[in-house]
Protein backbone atom coordinates (compact mmCIF):
# COMPACT_ATOMS: atom_id res chain seq x y z
CA UNK A 1 0.00 0.00 0.00
CA UNK A 2 2.94 2.17 0.23
CA UNK A 3 2.50 2.96 -3.69
CA UNK A 4 -1.21 4.38 -2.64
CA UNK A 5 -0.09 6.41 0.33
CA UNK A 6 2.93 8.13 -2.16
CA UNK A 7 0.35 9.13 -5.12
CA UNK A 8 -2.66 9.96 -2.89
CA UNK A 9 -0.85 11.26 0.26
CA UNK A 10 -3.39 9.74 2.43
CA UNK A 11 -2.43 7.22 5.69
CA UNK A 12 -3.66 3.64 4.43
CA UNK A 13 -4.04 1.01 7.19
CA UNK A 14 -4.90 -2.45 6.22
CA UNK A 15 -7.09 -5.78 8.59
CA UNK A 16 -8.81 -8.61 8.06
CA UNK A 17 -12.61 -8.54 6.39
CA UNK A 18 -15.36 -10.28 8.97
CA UNK A 19 -17.83 -10.28 6.25
CA UNK A 20 -16.16 -13.02 4.42
CA UNK A 21 -17.70 -15.30 6.30
CA UNK A 22 -20.99 -14.31 4.91
CA UNK A 23 -19.37 -14.91 1.02
CA UNK A 24 -20.72 -17.98 -0.61
CA UNK A 25 -17.30 -20.66 -1.19
CA UNK A 26 -16.68 -20.31 -5.00
CA UNK A 27 -16.05 -16.31 -3.66
CA UNK A 28 -13.76 -17.32 -0.76
CA UNK A 29 -11.92 -19.35 -3.34
CA UNK A 30 -11.69 -16.94 -5.49
CA UNK A 31 -10.07 -13.59 -4.09
CA UNK A 32 -8.19 -12.70 -0.89
CA UNK A 33 -10.40 -9.90 1.22
CA UNK A 34 -8.73 -7.08 3.32
CA UNK A 35 -10.56 -4.02 4.78
CA UNK A 36 -8.53 -1.26 3.81
CA UNK A 37 -9.00 2.59 4.89
CA UNK A 38 -7.14 5.51 2.78
CA UNK A 39 -7.54 8.17 5.56
CA UNK A 40 -11.18 8.54 6.47
CA UNK A 41 -12.08 6.58 3.15
CA UNK A 42 -13.05 2.57 3.69
CA UNK A 43 -12.79 0.40 0.81
CA UNK A 44 -12.49 -3.30 -0.08
CA UNK A 45 -9.73 -4.70 -1.28
CA UNK A 46 -9.99 -8.22 -3.63
CA UNK A 47 -7.08 -9.74 -5.22
CA UNK A 48 -7.80 -12.43 -7.32
CA UNK A 49 -6.10 -15.76 -6.68
CA UNK A 50 -6.62 -17.24 -9.86
CA UNK A 51 -7.37 -16.08 -13.52
CA UNK A 52 -9.22 -12.70 -13.37
CA UNK A 53 -11.69 -13.66 -15.46
CA UNK A 54 -14.76 -12.19 -17.51
CA UNK A 55 -15.75 -8.45 -16.98
CA UNK A 56 -19.47 -9.74 -16.80
CA UNK A 57 -18.38 -12.29 -13.80
CA UNK A 58 -16.16 -9.64 -12.44
CA UNK A 59 -19.38 -7.27 -12.05
CA UNK A 60 -21.16 -10.19 -10.89
CA UNK A 61 -18.97 -11.39 -8.40
CA UNK A 62 -18.62 -7.41 -7.08
CA UNK A 63 -22.18 -7.02 -7.30
CA UNK A 64 -22.74 -10.16 -4.89
CA UNK A 65 -19.67 -8.47 -2.50
CA UNK A 66 -21.34 -5.38 -1.95
CA UNK A 67 -24.50 -6.75 -1.05
CA UNK A 68 -22.30 -7.58 2.46
CA UNK A 69 -20.28 -4.36 2.06
CA UNK A 70 -21.51 -0.91 1.84
CA UNK A 71 -18.52 0.82 0.34
CA UNK A 72 -16.33 0.67 -2.58
CA UNK A 73 -14.77 -2.44 -3.41
CA UNK A 74 -11.23 -2.61 -5.72
CA UNK A 75 -9.80 -4.71 -7.60
CA UNK A 76 -6.04 -5.43 -6.28
CA UNK A 77 -3.57 -6.85 -9.47
CA UNK A 78 0.08 -7.42 -10.05
CA UNK A 79 -0.57 -6.91 -13.65
CA UNK A 80 -3.32 -5.35 -16.46
CA UNK A 81 -3.23 -5.43 -19.95
CA UNK A 82 -4.36 -1.88 -21.42
CA UNK A 83 -7.18 -2.92 -23.14
CA UNK A 84 -8.63 -4.68 -19.51
CA UNK A 85 -7.48 -1.11 -17.71
CA UNK A 86 -9.77 0.49 -20.68
CA UNK A 87 -12.64 -1.56 -20.04
CA UNK A 88 -12.36 -1.46 -16.42
CA UNK A 89 -12.15 2.61 -16.68
CA UNK A 90 -15.29 2.44 -19.31
CA UNK A 91 -17.40 0.60 -16.61
CA UNK A 92 -16.31 2.15 -13.33
CA UNK A 93 -14.77 -0.71 -11.72
CA UNK A 94 -12.16 0.79 -9.25
CA UNK A 95 -8.39 -0.89 -9.08
CA UNK A 96 -4.67 -0.82 -8.42
CA UNK A 97 -1.75 -2.50 -9.81
CA UNK A 98 0.69 -2.57 -7.69
CA UNK A 99 3.49 0.43 -8.24
CA UNK A 100 2.12 1.05 -11.72
CA UNK A 101 -1.26 2.66 -11.69
CA UNK A 102 -4.44 3.08 -9.93
CA UNK A 103 -8.24 4.11 -10.90
CA UNK A 104 -10.13 4.82 -7.97
CA UNK A 105 -13.13 7.08 -8.86
CA UNK A 106 -14.94 6.97 -5.22
CA UNK A 107 -11.62 9.05 -4.09
CA UNK A 108 -11.55 11.55 -6.92
CA UNK A 109 -9.15 10.34 -8.33
CA UNK A 110 -8.74 9.40 -12.28
CA UNK A 111 -6.10 7.37 -13.79
CA UNK A 112 -2.27 7.74 -12.14
CA UNK A 113 0.21 5.86 -14.85
CA UNK A 114 4.08 4.63 -14.10
CA UNK A 115 4.70 6.78 -16.63
CA UNK A 116 3.13 9.93 -15.61
CA UNK A 117 0.49 11.04 -18.10
CA UNK A 118 -2.31 12.89 -16.54
CA UNK A 119 -4.61 14.22 -18.71
CA UNK A 120 -6.56 16.91 -18.59
CA UNK A 121 -5.37 20.14 -16.93
CA UNK A 122 -5.42 23.68 -17.96
CA UNK A 123 -2.81 24.36 -20.21
CA UNK A 124 -3.55 28.05 -20.47
CA UNK A 125 -2.18 28.90 -17.21
CA UNK A 126 -0.31 27.15 -14.36
CA UNK A 127 -1.68 25.80 -11.48
CA UNK A 128 -1.13 27.38 -8.03
CA UNK A 129 0.87 24.42 -6.74
CA UNK A 130 2.89 24.02 -9.96
CA UNK A 131 3.78 27.81 -10.02
CA UNK A 132 5.33 27.34 -6.48
CA UNK A 133 7.07 24.35 -7.71
CA UNK A 134 8.32 26.15 -10.85
CA UNK A 135 9.58 29.28 -8.70
CA UNK A 136 10.88 26.97 -6.21
CA UNK A 137 12.96 25.31 -9.08
CA UNK A 138 14.28 28.99 -9.72
CA UNK A 139 15.58 30.07 -7.04
CA UNK A 140 17.44 26.54 -6.56
CA UNK A 141 19.31 27.72 -9.54
CA UNK A 142 17.62 25.51 -11.81
CA UNK A 143 19.69 22.96 -10.25
CA UNK A 144 17.90 19.14 -10.66
CA UNK A 145 15.48 18.70 -8.32
CA UNK A 146 14.03 15.34 -7.38
CA UNK A 147 10.49 14.91 -7.17
CA UNK A 148 10.48 12.45 -4.15
CA UNK A 149 12.08 15.87 -1.69
CA UNK A 150 9.07 18.47 -3.49
CA UNK A 151 6.59 17.25 -0.45
CA UNK A 152 9.18 17.78 2.36
CA UNK A 153 10.43 21.10 1.41
CA UNK A 154 7.24 22.60 -0.14
CA UNK A 155 4.95 21.20 2.65
CA UNK A 156 2.91 19.96 -0.73
CA UNK A 157 1.25 15.83 -0.47
CA UNK A 158 2.86 13.81 -2.86
CA UNK A 159 -0.42 13.86 -5.52
CA UNK A 160 -0.15 17.43 -4.82
CA UNK A 161 3.70 17.44 -6.19
CA UNK A 162 2.85 14.65 -8.84
CA UNK A 163 0.45 16.93 -10.81
CA UNK A 164 2.35 20.38 -10.39
CA UNK A 165 5.50 18.70 -12.08
CA UNK A 166 3.28 16.88 -14.63
CA UNK A 167 2.19 20.32 -15.73
CA UNK A 168 5.39 21.47 -15.93
CA UNK A 169 6.95 18.75 -18.27
CA UNK A 170 3.58 18.50 -20.68
CA UNK A 171 4.11 22.58 -20.88
CA UNK A 172 7.42 22.05 -21.43
CA UNK A 173 9.02 24.18 -19.40
CA UNK A 174 11.00 21.11 -17.06
CA UNK A 175 12.35 18.10 -18.28
CA UNK A 176 11.31 15.05 -16.33
CA UNK A 177 13.40 11.83 -16.76
CA UNK A 178 14.20 8.93 -13.97
CA UNK A 179 17.49 8.37 -11.79
CA UNK A 180 16.85 4.82 -11.25
CA UNK A 181 13.41 4.43 -9.43
CA UNK A 182 13.36 8.40 -8.51
CA UNK A 183 12.35 11.00 -11.25
CA UNK A 184 14.36 14.49 -11.58
CA UNK A 185 12.98 17.72 -12.83
CA UNK A 186 15.87 19.83 -15.46
CA UNK A 187 16.03 22.46 -17.41
CA UNK A 188 19.23 23.28 -19.59
CA UNK A 189 18.10 27.11 -19.56
CA UNK A 190 19.20 29.18 -16.95
CA UNK A 191 17.08 30.72 -14.32
CA UNK A 192 16.43 33.70 -15.77
CA UNK A 193 15.35 32.28 -19.21
CA UNK A 194 13.09 29.97 -17.66
CA UNK A 195 11.13 32.90 -16.39
CA UNK A 196 10.98 34.49 -19.10
CA UNK A 197 9.79 31.46 -21.10
CA UNK A 198 7.59 30.81 -18.29
CA UNK A 199 5.59 34.09 -18.33
CA UNK A 200 2.62 33.34 -20.76
CA UNK A 201 1.98 30.45 -18.23
CA UNK A 202 2.26 32.71 -15.30
CA UNK A 203 -1.22 33.33 -12.86
CA UNK A 204 -1.93 35.99 -10.51
CA UNK A 205 -1.31 34.77 -7.59
CA UNK A 206 -3.62 37.34 -5.91
CA UNK A 207 -7.58 36.51 -6.12
CA UNK A 208 -9.08 39.70 -5.01
CA UNK A 209 -8.38 42.38 -2.30
CA UNK A 210 -10.25 43.60 0.14
CA UNK A 211 -10.11 46.23 3.01
CA UNK A 212 -9.50 45.16 6.75
CA UNK A 213 -9.48 47.30 10.34
CA UNK A 214 -5.82 46.76 11.52
CA UNK A 215 -7.04 45.38 14.68
CA UNK A 216 -8.20 42.29 12.79
CA UNK A 217 -4.79 41.71 11.66
CA UNK A 218 -3.48 37.96 12.22
CA UNK A 219 0.42 37.30 13.05
CA UNK A 220 0.58 35.00 9.60
CA UNK A 221 -0.36 37.33 7.52
CA UNK A 222 2.76 38.61 5.34
CA UNK A 223 3.53 41.88 3.82
CA UNK A 224 2.80 41.74 0.51
CA UNK A 225 2.16 44.84 -2.61
CA UNK A 226 4.10 47.58 -1.67
CA UNK A 227 4.50 47.38 1.36
CA UNK A 228 6.61 43.91 0.06
CA UNK A 229 8.48 46.38 -2.25
CA UNK A 230 9.45 49.13 -0.26
CA UNK A 231 11.24 46.42 2.01
CA UNK A 232 12.85 44.75 -0.36
CA UNK A 233 14.13 48.14 -2.09
CA UNK A 234 14.75 51.62 -1.59
CA UNK A 235 10.43 52.71 -2.23
CA UNK A 236 9.30 54.61 0.56
CA UNK A 237 6.42 52.44 2.32
CA UNK A 238 3.11 53.36 1.37
CA UNK A 239 0.36 55.36 3.01
CA UNK A 240 -1.42 52.30 3.04
CA UNK A 241 -0.04 49.29 4.00
CA UNK A 242 -0.58 46.05 2.40
CA UNK A 243 -1.11 41.94 3.20
CA UNK A 244 -1.30 38.86 2.61
CA UNK A 245 -2.95 35.73 3.42
CA UNK A 246 -3.64 32.36 1.60
CA UNK A 247 -6.29 31.79 4.21
CA UNK A 248 -9.90 33.01 3.84
CA UNK A 249 -10.44 36.23 6.50
CA UNK A 250 -13.46 34.49 8.95
CA UNK A 251 -14.59 38.11 9.78
CA UNK A 252 -16.29 40.72 7.23
CA UNK A 253 -14.34 43.07 5.18
CA UNK A 254 -14.98 45.84 3.01
CA UNK A 255 -14.05 46.10 -0.99
CA UNK A 256 -13.32 49.59 -0.35
CA UNK A 257 -11.34 52.01 1.76
CA UNK A 258 -13.02 53.47 4.03
CA UNK A 259 -10.92 54.58 6.97
CA UNK A 260 -6.95 54.72 5.49
CA UNK A 261 -5.68 55.67 9.39
CA UNK A 262 -7.91 52.47 10.73
CA UNK A 263 -7.75 50.25 7.57
CA UNK A 264 -5.29 48.47 5.44
CA UNK A 265 -5.18 46.66 2.04
CA UNK A 266 -4.95 42.51 2.13
CA UNK A 267 -4.53 40.44 -0.82
CA UNK A 268 -6.14 37.47 -0.93
CA UNK A 269 -3.61 34.82 -2.22
CA UNK A 270 -4.22 31.39 -4.48
CA UNK A 271 -0.60 29.95 -2.46
CA UNK A 272 1.23 30.99 0.24
CA UNK A 273 4.15 32.79 -1.00
CA UNK A 274 6.02 32.26 2.38
CA UNK A 275 6.98 29.01 1.40
CA UNK A 276 9.19 30.40 -1.23
CA UNK A 277 10.69 33.60 0.54
CA UNK A 278 11.22 31.36 4.10
CA UNK A 279 10.13 35.14 5.70
CA UNK A 280 6.88 37.00 6.53
CA UNK A 281 7.07 38.45 3.32
CA UNK A 282 6.05 37.47 -0.23
CA UNK A 283 8.90 35.72 -2.15
CA UNK A 284 10.22 38.37 -5.23
CA UNK A 285 9.32 36.34 -8.66
CA UNK A 286 5.48 36.22 -7.14
CA UNK A 287 5.50 39.76 -6.45
CA UNK A 288 6.43 40.90 -9.72
CA UNK A 289 3.55 39.48 -10.58
CA UNK A 290 1.29 41.21 -8.44
CA UNK A 291 2.47 44.87 -9.31
CA UNK A 292 0.61 45.43 -12.90
CA UNK A 293 -1.34 48.22 -11.69
CA UNK A 294 1.43 49.95 -9.89
CA UNK A 295 4.28 50.26 -12.99
CA UNK A 296 3.07 53.71 -14.33
CA UNK A 297 4.42 55.37 -11.03
CA UNK A 298 8.01 56.12 -11.81
CA UNK A 299 9.41 55.14 -8.50
CA UNK A 300 7.79 51.85 -8.23
CA UNK A 301 9.22 51.22 -11.88
CA UNK A 302 12.61 51.98 -10.71
CA UNK A 303 12.13 49.23 -7.59
CA UNK A 304 11.15 46.89 -9.81
CA UNK A 305 13.80 46.98 -12.01
CA UNK A 306 16.20 47.08 -8.73
CA UNK A 307 14.70 43.76 -7.57
CA UNK A 308 14.98 42.38 -10.76
CA UNK A 309 18.85 43.72 -11.00
CA UNK A 310 19.61 41.86 -7.66
CA UNK A 311 17.65 38.50 -8.47
CA UNK A 312 19.56 37.86 -11.37
CA UNK A 313 22.94 38.81 -10.59
CA UNK A 314 24.18 35.89 -10.52
CA UNK A 315 23.89 35.79 -14.77
CA UNK A 316 25.19 38.98 -15.50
Amino acid sequence: MDYIEKMLGEPVTRQSWHGIDKMPYYLRGAYIFEQVAIGAQKCLMIAPQGELGTISAIKSNIKRIQSEWDYPVVLELHNLSRQRKDTFIKEKLPFVVHEKQLYMPFMGVALQEKYDRIKNFDVEKLSPSAQVLLFFFIYEKNEPLYLSTVPNRLGFKPMRATRAAVQLAEIGLLDSHKDGVQKVLTSTLTPKDLFETAKPYLLNPVRRKIYIYKKDLKSDYFLAGESALSEKSMLSSPRVNVFGTAKTPKYAAETQMLDSEMQCELELWRYDPTILSGSNSVDTLSLLLTLGKLLDDPRVEMSIDELIDELWKDEI
